[in-house]
């Protein structure tokens, strides 16, 4: 049994993070990847201190990667959403180092320089509407929208997103079909067989579409008027081809 959710994301300040550095542009896209969602729905929790700086998302997703699957959120295509409001600012400020070295009058190098810290910065404001699905191996719909968080943070400073839900229908099938929505690069075994597109993110890229040959998910909304239907590989999994 597979339940899948539709889950909206709408952004209740500014988010920022740096998807790309152009100069001193630095640009927050509107892509979350899932591997932030987890994290920030709650699904995986890192260590509080970090020595290694070596990412531990296999680690952390070890427990639940087979029973859940979050793709990535885009911004929404349904009439009059997506993506609503950027915010573009210029900052000049000081170092914020963690330690800064005292030197003496005598022996300071940069005694008779003046170095600001300064740059233009884009990110996400308030009222942007991104989506991603959920899908739930071996839960009911209710159990997989109980473990989903109306509130998230997300980002560098933690900007807020409201998340809503919506139960989808889910049927199984099998042959070429093309990608409905977003994946991670390495969230399923599946090789494309044409018409690829990619997107390159950090830590992981995006498959923004593909056809595939092989087991899908076809996840068609609850309500009749709308024709939109989603096919995700049937063995989507995050990061399936690195564990």
């Amino acid at each position: 049994m597979t339940a899948a959710l539709e889950v909206t994301l709408r952004t209740q300040g500014e988010i920022w993070f740096a998807s790309r550095e152009v100069g001193r542009l630095a640009d927050t896209e509107p892509y979350f990847l899932n591997t932030a969602l987890y994290y920030a729905l709650g699904f995986a929790s890192g260590r509080y201190v970090d020595r290694s700086f070596e990412p531990t998302y296999l680690d952390d997703t070890d427990a639940i990667a087979e029973e859940l699957y979050v793709t990535p959120a885009t911004p929404s295509d349904s009439p009059g959403a997506g993506l609503a409001n950027r915010i573009t600012s210029t900052y000049n400020t000081s170092t914020d180092d963690y330690a800064t070295i005292n030197y003496s009058a005598q022996e300071d190098p940069d005694a008779k320089q003046n170095l600001p810290t300064y740059g233009r910065r884009r990110v996400l404001g308030h009222g942007n509407e991104l989506t991603c699905y959920l899908l739930g191996r071996g839960l009911s719909a209710s159990e997989l929208e109980s473990r989903v968080p109306g509130y998230i943070r997300l980002g560098k400073k933690r900007g807020k997103a409201r998340v809503e839900t919506e139960p989808l229908g889910v049927s199984q099938g099998d042959g070429e079909f093309d990608l409905g929505h977003p994946i991670g690069a390495y969230d399923t075994a599946l090789t494309p067989v044409g018409n690829l597109v990619t997107k390159r993110m950090r830590p992981t890229p995006l498959v923004m579409q593909a056809a595939y040959e092989g087991a899908y998910v076809e996840l068609e909304a609850s309500d009749p008027d709308d024709d939109d239907v989603v096919r995700l590989p049937a063995d989507a999994t995050f990061l399936e081809t690195k564990r």
